[in-house]
């Protein structure tokens, strides 16, 4: 079954507004130009996947939901950076 689309439109409200900030390339000062260097994007991760218990993802979730504004995927991420920390200074010392 195909999903249905719509069209993007501009609502007859939203046109005047739109109208004032309509670019005129005459209007350009390129004294007023100002040199932009993008920040660099950090580096992204390798994406892996893993099968977990649903009665495990639901007391993540629960878990997660209670630390506050935090997803339990990321929860699990922050879990395994600190087990990693802890087992990288066993082996260390």
């Amino acid at each position: 079954m195909k999903k249905a689309t719509t069209k993007k439109s501009t609502s007859r409200r939203a046109r005047p507004a739109l109208a004032q900030h309509e670019y005129d390339p005459s209007e350009w000062d390129e004294s007023q130009a100002v040199a932009v260097t993008p920040e660099p994007r950090p580096l992204s991760g390798i994406s892996t996947s893993i099968r977990l218990p649903s009665d495990m993802i639901k007391k993540l979730r629960r878990i997660a939901a209670k630390k506050g504004d935090i997803g339990y995927q990321t929860l699990i991420k922050i879990w395994i950076a600190e087990r990693l920390e802890v087992e990288t200074k066993k082996r260390a010392g």
